[in-house]
């Protein structure tokens, strides 16, 4: 079964008819690249958001106005199709207040990406490493950021 979020038309989810079993397997959809180019605009520099080991990492919006995080795959990463469909089948599964939501997929070509629901406020290191934002978080803040990362790391080693 594949699931179709609110606002995303069908013609934005396409299926791979060579790994239609493993597509099927993942409940989740998957984007076609012009969906995702036309979202970031076309992969910006305006539109990046940061780098992590995974790879670059872009804001988009779809047609909709829905705002999302785009993190595309490294062109370096040896990481085969079938490593990340296992690794899209494991983050779907993961459902929790503390973790950001995996809305979709992008596996066409030599590109694949993960598309995940937009957080507005930045993560948690812009507030801990900026001299000005670490203000902001007084110790009970801190305490409550802290135990609800705890619940995160609980759940995924535990729960899930």
């Amino acid at each position: 079964m594949i699931v179709h979020f609110t606002g995303i038309p069908k013609n934005e989810v396409q299926h791979d008819p060579e790994n239609k079993n493993d597509n099927e397997d993942l409940e989740l959809p998957l984007f076609g690249l012009s969906t995702l180019v036309k979202a970031t605009n076309d992969f910006s520099k305006n539109n990046k958001l940061g780098e992590g080991g995974f790879g670059p990492v872009y804001k988009g919006v779809f047609e909709d106005g829905k705002e999302i995080v785009v993190k595309q795959l490294a062109k370096t990463s040896t990481q085969g199709l079938r490593e990340f469909k296992n690794e899209v089948i494991s983050i779907s599964k993961l459902q929790h207040r503390n973790l950001v939501k995996l809305l979709g997929y992008c596996a066409e070509g030599a590109e694949k990406m993960l598309i995940y629901e937009y957080m507005p406020n930045k993560g948690l290191d812009s507030f801990i490493f900026d001299r000005t934002q670490r203000e902001l978080l007084d110790w009970h803040a801190r305490y409550h950021i802290m135990n609800g990362i705890a619940r995160g790391l609980l759940y995924i080693h535990q729960d899930s």
